[in-house]
């Protein structure tokens, strides 16, 4: 399959992956293994929501969990930022033009607000053109905790139709970092999608959906992702260690997975190598090179393949989960 062309002057201006928002079970329990365990901190917080920052951001959130009573957990959506309020205005004329839903909101602690659907099987996505501005944490040591996260680098979406939707967020500036494609049919099995300076901003692979596979923040280095490993085992989330440590073959990455209470996944990464100039083309492999994706150890377990977060009200729908195979 080919990929489109990178759109260098897309018709509105998304920097970056920008937030999360999870409904959850037990509110107290969720706080807990976000700060004690990830390390994420309070910006604020009421009887029913809260909301929470990695340590080296300066933006109010990137984490908002709210409190859900007699229902199942769910993401309600991700969040992207755009450039400013008349990029979203701009978005709205696109999207609505395009077949999709775009209605603007007031949210706490965000300006102008736009909730969109890129259509059947897509993520539902809020994009803010601004946040109130707290003050790092960076340098503020008592305050850190746990694995001491720095900030939400992107997110993964399991969706049944890669090519389409990557096509529609292609048409909107990002650019593919790299992809993985059927060794026998061409099929786009999974791509990875970036707005700033690194490889991700959004990952999307195939499979029933739309459903978020995983939430990613960076941490420092691997003593901070042994503490979170560390202090999950003395808090009695020793099982929600899911996956890893490990490394991700291209972008020589490292990364953990975790479950929150609610079982969210949540992966901590070292930070990732540059992607930023133009001719810096994606990397490609197909189906059979499981060697690429994770060098050595084993491979993701079962459930890492095949448990995500069900986005509130939405079933998902259609596509079959891609399968990869090892050369070793």
């Amino acid at each position: 399959m080919s990929i489109p062309s990178v759109v260098t002057h897309p018709p509105f201006n998304i920097t970056r992956s920008s937030h999360v928002r999870y409904f959850v079970t037990d509110l107290e329990k969720s706080v807990r293994f976000y700060t004690e365990i990830l390390g994420l901190v309070i910006s604020d917080q009421d009887s029913d929501t809260v909301y929470l920052r990695g340590i080296e951001e300066a933006c109010h959130h990137s984490v908002v969990l709210m409190q859900r009573r007699d229902t199942a957990p769910a993401a309600e959506c991700v969040g992207m930022r755009v450039a400013s309020e008349d990029d979203l205005h701009r978005a709205q004329e696109h999207i609505l033009a395009a077949g999709g839903t775009a209605t603007f909101a007031e949210r706490p602690y965000q300006g102008l607000t736009l909730l969109t659907s890129f259509g059947e099987g897509t993520p539902p996505v809020e994009l803010c053109s601004s946040m109130p501005v707290l003050p790092r944490l960076l340098n503020n040591f008592p305050a850190q905790k746990g694995g001491r996260a720095l900030r939400l680098d992107h997110y993964q979406c399991v969706i049944p139709d890669v090519g389409a939707t990557a096509e529609k967020f292609m048409a909107l500036g990002f650019r593919p970092s790299k992809y993985t494609t059927h060794v026998d049919t061409g099929q786009l099995l999974s791509i990875f999608l970036a707005r700033k300076n690194n490889p991700h901003d959004l990952v999307l692979a195939q499979g029933a959906g739309p459903r978020l596979h995983h939430v990613a923040f960076i941490v420092s280095d691997l003593q901070a992702m042994f503490r979170a490993c560390d202090i999950a085992a003395n808090l009695g989330y020793g099982r929600h260690v899911e996956y890893g440590p490990g490394r991700h073959g291209p972008p020589n990455g490292i990364f953990t997975y975790f479950r929150d209470p609610d079982g969210n996944r949540i992966e901590f990464g070292l930070p990732p190598m540059q992607f930023m100039d133009p001719e810096d083309q994606p990397n490609v492999w197909d189906s059979t090179d499981g060697v690429s994706l994770v060098p050595w150890g084993d491979g993701p377990p079962q459930r890492w393949r095949e448990e995500m977060t069900s986005f509130d009200g939405i079933t998902p729908a259609g596509g079959t989960i891609a399968r990869w195979t090892s050369r070793r």
